[in-house]
């Protein structure tokens, strides 16, 4: 097996010495570990756990045109193109460097590089911003999920993630815009802010959604998954109660994190939100002293308001919708709220600016109007928890 070493770097620091597999791009050996903690939190464990940490950073073989874009330039894998643009990310500060080179992080960070992203140009146009003076490395090739995605440059050099849609609805953009306004209203825990944006490809123009990235040069993302999965978890102790404690043995106050944890259960019910898998949602380091400075605004709602079945609430209770999450049931997750207080009822977006962010987007009016059937139904429903709980 033919394999290339390389340095696992934290921005300037060395974590460990790795042995990458020059073809697939998986990591076959963990040299010598030269700081562990520096380590990513996911892959502090063990051997294993760094090498499925690393396997999870490489973007989905489903995401968008990917796989039209590694048969093209004949590379055999994702990680095969990870390992090309040297790990590098736009959520947190690890990267490799090939152990005979000089290079720095100043050198490649995507934060003060600019960049081209070759793999989302084949599903964006680049109309936004100025990528003219750009380096050969791909932002794309560590992004996550399954949407068509790509970061681009803004013209004061802010980074920001445009996001398109699954089939040929841009109901998904339209709901983070619609989260969005819920939690302006609501003033209460850091947000992402997502606008809508015109995305053009070979096949026209389509609605998607803009945000900016909330990381930057001293803040990186770790998300809840490498939270739970860094310490072991006792049997009787839940997940949900798990990342609370972690946070709190990483600086963060845990009536803090439980607070925000439960507005972000009580937000996601009432725009039935069925995506918050451990990915989903995290928290923000200081990459300096590695210390948890806050929770991560809340992004990626997308999977929201009945989106892949408009016509649900007319012929469905919504009492047991299936979500990803602490627990597999919606209904389920309000077993964690010891406050209904951490959300406001009365600072709701109304049905009015509902169906306009829906007719924006080319709805057809009888799913608008069934899915703010449905929008009205779930705030009723927790309208009565909360009193039976007083």
């Amino acid at each position: 097996m033919d394999s290339n070493v390389f340095c696992l770097m934290h921005k300037d620091d060395v974590a460990a010495v790795l042995s990458i597999d020059s073809i697939s791009g998986n990591i076959v050996k963990i040299a010598k570990k030269c700081a562990p903690e520096l380590l990513p939190l996911g892959g502090q464990k063990s051997p294993e756990e760094l090498k499925k940490w690393w396997a999870r950073r490489a973007v989905p073989i489903a995401q968008g045109n990917i796989k039209k874009l590694l048969m093209s330039a004949d590379i055999p894998t994702t990680q095969n193109l990870l390992v090309r643009n040297l790990g590098l990310s736009l959520t947190d500060h690890y990267w490799i460097k090939p152990i005979d080179s000089g290079l720095t992080w100043k050198d490649v960070n995507l934060y003060e590089n600019d960049f081209k992203d070759k793999i989302a140009e084949l599903n964006f146009c680049n109309t936004i911003a100025d990528l003219d003076e750009a380096t050969s490395f791909y932002s794309g090739s560590s992004l996550q999920g399954e949407l068509e995605k790509r970061w681009i440059i803004g013209g004061d050099g802010r980074r920001f993630l445009v996001k398109g849609n699954y089939g040929n609805s841009s109901q998904q953009s339209g709901n983070e815009v619609i989260a969005t306004l819920l939690h302006s209203k609501q003033k209460r825990f850091p947000y992402t802010e997502y606008k809508f944006c015109t995305i053009s490809s070979e096949y026209g123009s389509k609605i998607g959604c803009i945000s900016q990235n909330f990381t930057d040069v001293n803040t990186e993302f770790i998300p809840a998954y490498e939270v739970i999965n860094s310490v072991k978890k006792k049997n009787d102790v839940s997940d949900y109660e798990h990342f609370i404690n972690v946070c709190e043995q990483n600086g963060l106050d845990s009536g803090y994190v439980r607070s925000f944890l439960e507005y972000q259960i009580l937000t996601d019910f009432i725009i039935t939100n069925t995506d918050r898998h451990y990915n989903n949602f995290g928290i923000l380091r200081n990459s300096e002293n590695l210390k948890f400075v806050d929770a991560a605004p809340i992004f990626d709602s997308g999977n929201s308001m009945f989106w892949n079945n408009p016509k649900m609430p007319l012929y469905n209770d919504l009492t047991n919708i299936k979500v990803s999450g602490f627990r597999g049931i919606e209904k389920d997750m309000l077993g964690y709220i010891t406050s209904y207080e951490n959300a406001d009822l009365n600072l709701l977006p109304s049905n009015t600016e509902i169906e306009k962010i829906l007719q924006y987007v080319n709805m057809a009016e009888e799913d608008i109007s069934a899915i703010v059937l449905g929008y009205n139904k779930k705030i009723e429903m927790l309208s009565k928890y909360k009193q039976e709980v007083q």
